[in-house]
């Protein structure tokens, strides 16, 4: 893998539906987050750095995946600070700091998929989130680490990926 890549964070929340407590009538919050990146390997871990733009503050967040094996650490830095931390088969808390105030977010994890090549990280993580001790959302989150060459043509995509954006999900190109 190279030190230049391009980073695709894709998540799906399904949320119950508060109304009669039916999930399947609860509405799907689905958004991607496109960047560059930098990828290193050291230790035994991989690690990406990159950076995305607040929708509401416009400022920069500066984030941070570690990923060794089956296990997954995504920390956010900025107007929001937290630290999620996804293992197969275990239910990790931690807080969610936001301007509005701090929520405790609980990530109960089922099934994790990684598959790694040269040019290619995929993760996979479906996962229950918890705030404050009550389930919200049956949630997947879905990271591809690729190489800048690895990327389909401009044409495309629906955004050039220079920018920080955040766009409706797709599959992993």
């Amino acid at each position: 893998m190279t030190k230049d890549v391009w980073i695709s964070v894709k998540g799906l929340h399904h949320v119950k539906d508060s109304g009669n407590g039916s999930a399947e009538s609860a509405p799907e919050d689905e958004v991607e987050v496109f960047s560059p990146g930098q990828y290193y390997f050291r230790n035994g871990k991989h690690y990406v750095e990159y950076e995305e733009m607040d929708e509401e503050s416009g400022e920069v967040m500066k984030n941070r995946i570690t990923l060794r094996g089956r296990h997954l650490e995504v920390l956010r830095r900025g107007s929001i600070y937290t630290k999620m931390i996804f293992e197969e088969n275990t239910k990790n808390v931690s807080w969610y700091n936001t301007p509005a105030g701090n929520l405790l977010a609980g990530f109960d994890v089922g099934v994790m998929q990684v598959s790694e090549s040269e040019d290619l990280i995929e993760i996979t993580v479906d996962y229950a989130l918890e705030l404050n001790y009550e389930h919200v959302s049956d949630s997947r989150i879905q990271i591809c680490i690729m190489t800048k060459d690895h990327l389909p043509p401009l044409s495309s995509l629906h955004t050039p990926p220079q920018t920080m954006t955040r766009r409706p999900a797709a599959e992993c190109v």
